[in-house]
Formats: structure tokens, C-alpha cells, sequence
């Protein structure tokens, strides 16, 4: 029987998105929205918000489920100094993905500076071949290092049978019903990320496409009509 990702992950939201759609399909999938944290791009560019739209999704909207995810600078700080920029808005956050390509990362450490900012706050990192066997932080398996480029196999689910894996790489509302074929044939404790599989032709988020997303993958919902 093929297992079905406990939720999937929507990355690169921003002041384009109607924050009201994303409450409303969230409200009928299992969802966590990706929110990109770069010190450079900030408010400047699609796929990274400005802090008061992160803010507002953060302290007016608690329903939705949220990670972090720091890019460039703010993952060099965290590596370097186990600290950035951007420490106070994280403890809202559940989870926190920390984008590097650096290699033999003390896991521990990592996991000792998310506990700081929050008790549940779970750290992320990357893999580009197995999954690694540190359970400190949750891996993510994307081969591309987060270029949006589908891998050429996904790889085995590992020895810890407990822990959450994440699978990433060109998932799109095309191919992700396959990916699910595959990976949920071998593990059943995961999650899908997709950022660049979920733009529209002017490089926007698009609800729309995480839409056909989760109806490839949980089938049809709808919401149910309300009775007076």
C-alpha cells in the first residue's frame, strides 16, 4: 500500500499571495507553508516577503502551519555564530530549514539553538545523496540544492524508522502523483517540498498549482456547506 506524505510544504509565498486562499486550502489539506528568509532579497524580490507580511502570517493568522527557511546570509550567521538576524520571529515558526550546501554540520549544536528560541521549533537540513543518520534535526533529501531539478531516483527511506524525512527536487503538479507512487512504496513518514514546481509563468506563487498539487495527491476536497 503507498503511503501518503503526512503534509506537504509550499515554499516561496509572499505579498502576491492571497493570504485568505492559502487559510482556505490549508483548511482542507494538510499543508505548511515555506516561508524564505534571505538577508539580501528580503521584501525585494518574489519569493521573499517582507517582515510585515511575515508578521502578519505569524501573529493574525495561527492556524496556519509555517517554516522558516534561511537562505544566504542568514544560514551563514546561524553556522558561524548560532545566531541571526531574524532569531526573534522564528519561534512562531514549527520547523526551520537551513539552506547550505557546507558539509559535517554539528547537528547538535543546531538543535541546541532552535530549542533556545522555542521548545518544538524542529531544525532542517539538506542531503544530496542518503539520508544521513543524525537525529538532532530532520533531513530533507533534494539533490539539486533547491534548484527545482527532479532527481534521478529518490533515495532509501534509511534506518531510522522513526524519524521524518522530507523528499524535494521538480515536484510539480505533473509528476508528483508519481513521486508519491515511489516514495510512499518505501517510507511512511514523510513530507514533499516544492517551491519552483508551484510558480505560475511570471515567476508568482501559485495557489492554483498547490492546489492540483494536493487533489494529485489526497484526491478532491471540498468544503463542506455550512447549515444554519
Amino acid at each position: 500500500m503507498t503511503a501518503l506524505p503526512n503534509f506537504i510544504t509550499f515554499t516561496g509565498a509572499d505579498e502576491a499571495t492571497d493570504v485568505a486562499g492559502m487559510v482556505e486550502l490549508a483548511a482542507l489539506y494538510p499543508i505548511e507553508w515555506g516561508i524564505l528568509f534571505s538577508p539580501s532579497r528580503q521584501g525585494n524580490e518574489p519569493r521573499y516577503p517582507s517582515y510585515s507580511f511575515i508578521q502578519r502570517l505569524t501573529w493574525c493568522i495561527p492556524s496556519l502551519r509555517l517554516s522558516a527557511h534561511l537562505c544566504g546570509g542568514h544560514s551563514d550567521d546561524l553556522l558561524a555564530n548560532s545566531e541571526t538576524l531574524v532569531d526573534p520571529l522564528l519561534w512562531r515558526f514549527e520547523r526551520v530549514q537551513v539552506n547550505t550546501s557546507l558539509r559535517g554540520i554539528d547537528t547538535s549544536r543546531l538543535a541546541a539553538w532552535a530549542e533556545e528560541i522555542a521548545d518544538k521549533l524542529e531544525p532542517i537540513l539538506q542531503c544530496r545523496g542518503a539520508f544521513p543518520t543524525e537525529e538532532d534535526v530532520q533531513w530533507i533529501f533534494d539533490a539539486s540544492g533547491g534548484r527545482g531539478i527532479a532527481p534521478a531516483a529518490w533515495p532509501e527511506p534509511g534506518e531510522s524508522v522513526d524519524a521524518l524525512r522530507g523528499y524535494a527536487g521538480g515536484l510539480n503538479p505533473d509528476n508528483v502523483a508519481t513521486a508519491v507512487a515511489t516514495i510512499g512504496a518505501k517510507d511512511d513518514n514523510y513530507w514533499l517540498d516544492m517551491e519552483t514546481g508551484v510558480r505560475d509563468e511570471n515567476d508568482r506563487f501559485s495557489l492554483a498549482k498547490c492546489r492540483a498539487v494536493c487533489e494529485a495527491v489526497y484526491g478532491l476536497r471540498t468544503k463542506e456547506p455550512e447549515h444554519g
